[in-house]
């Protein structure tokens, strides 16, 4: 086990990260909304940035992984992605911030995997100790989602005070990463976890990201237009409190989420998940209401917790230490990013097309398939991924 002196440089980094991210993802929508964005472009436009999302990884993760210079490589892209605000903020035409977009994606998306991998090449017990680390990034995603709410500081002004939020935040995540060790220098015989052979992916990684990428299309429209309808029910800075409220049932799954897993396997832990999305979806589709919204906030930890918990095992478990980002950075691109591209992207049409309930009912099919696929497909069925791991 990682002693705690080892623990506590990620728990700050990962609070600094998510605290950032709790001023950006949420209100990335309402800034486009604010500045006279139909849903349809707003969709178009969260799908751009994810489709950089999907590229940036492959080409970012053997940057880091080649050199193992992954702090300088993460300070890097928050670098990039604050100049990226800089120069959104100052287009105007929908072709021209659709570039923007696309730059917006490729420098942020690849921060998160590259966390995660660094943190699993550092710690001894990834399996265990990843959540104990994470749940500070929950933390932090909190306190500062409960801060935005109660002084209501971006419930006025417009988006001009939405884009120096956002410069702040990155402000702030920049000056956090030299707190985390840099990567340990790797022994061919250090390798953790599986061998990629000649270019070949670990034994039913694939299908296991085509699970989580189908499920996950259900969450990206929760993701990419739950924000426009909380504002719509509760104004915009409850907001951040339902993301709050999301954020805290995180707590328990990432504490107790890796014995779980290490208890149930990765297919039962992704049932749970995907039930509770389609629960969480249906929701959110008959009751538009602050009431029940807000209950359905709180099954984020077995929704989104235990797919990411699941996901980050995999990989460790799967991919040798000296390729984690890249494994990382496949499950972040097949099973978020590009599940975040065509939920953003349709979704945005199908919200002109018959509003917000009719837009998260449609939802509720893609984890309801993927939980069919989940439950009938023998590689699932017959072996759980903790086997063919070992």
């Amino acid at each position: 086990m990682d002693p705690l002196k080892r623990l506590i440089p990620f728990g700050v980094l990962y609070a600094v990260t998510f605290g950032a991210l709790a001023v950006i993802y949420p209100f990335i929508p309402i800034y486009l909304e604010l500045r006279g964005f139909s849903p349809s472009r707003i969709g178009l436009l969260l799908g751009a940035m994810e489709v950089s999302g999907i590229i940036a990884p492959f080409i970012v993760s053997g940057i880091a992984d080649r050199s193992g210079r992954f702090r300088t490589v993460i300070a890097g892209l928050i670098l990039l992605t604050g100049v990226s605000f800089v120069i959104l903020n100052r287009l105007i035409t929908f072709p021209t911030v659709l570039l923007g977009f696309l730059a917006l994606g490729f420098f942020m998306k690849p921060v998160i995997p590259l966390t995660d991998a660094l943190t699993g090449r550092c710690l001894v017990d990834s399996s265990k100790n990843y959540g104990r680390v994470r749940v500070w990034g929950t933390v932090g995603f909190i306190i500062i989602s409960l801060a935005l709410q109660f002084t209501g500081i971006l419930e006025n002004g417009g988006f001009h005070r939405l884009y120096l939020a956002f410069l702040t935040a990155m402000a702030f995540h920049f000056i956090s990463v030299p707190i985390a060790p840099a990567a340990p220098a790797l022994l061919e015989s250090s390798d953790r976890g599986g061998t990629v052979i000649s270019g070949r992916l670990p034994k039913g990684f694939i299908s296991f990201l085509l699970v989580c990428f189908i499920g996950n299309i259900g969450f990206a429209v929760l993701l990419s237009f739950g924000p426009l309808y909380f504002s719509e029910i509760v104004g915009v800075s409850w907001v951040s409190g339902l993301f709050a409220l999301a954020a805290l049932s995180e707590i328990p799954s990432m504490l107790f989420g890796g014995r779980i897993l290490k208890k149930i396997g990765h297919r039962r832990m992704l049932t749970v998940a995907l039930s509770f999305a389609i629960l969480r979806l249906a929701v959110v589709a008959i009751f538009p209401s602050i009431f029940p919204i807000a209950l359905s906030q709180l099954t984020h930890g077995f929704t989104f917790g235990f797919y990411l918990l699941t996901g980050i095992d995999r990989v460790n478990r799967t991919f040798p230490a000296r390729q984690r980002a890249l494994g990382m950075g496949l499950f972040m691109s097949v099973s978020f990013s590009s599940s975040l591209l065509v939920g953003s992207s349709l979704g945005g049409f199908l919200l002109e097309a018959g509003g917000f309930s009719m837009l998260f009912g449609i939802a509720t099919v893609f984890p309801a398939a993927a939980l069919a696929w989940l439950r009938f497909d023998r590689r699932f069925k017959t072996a759980d991924v903790l086997d063919d791991a070992g």
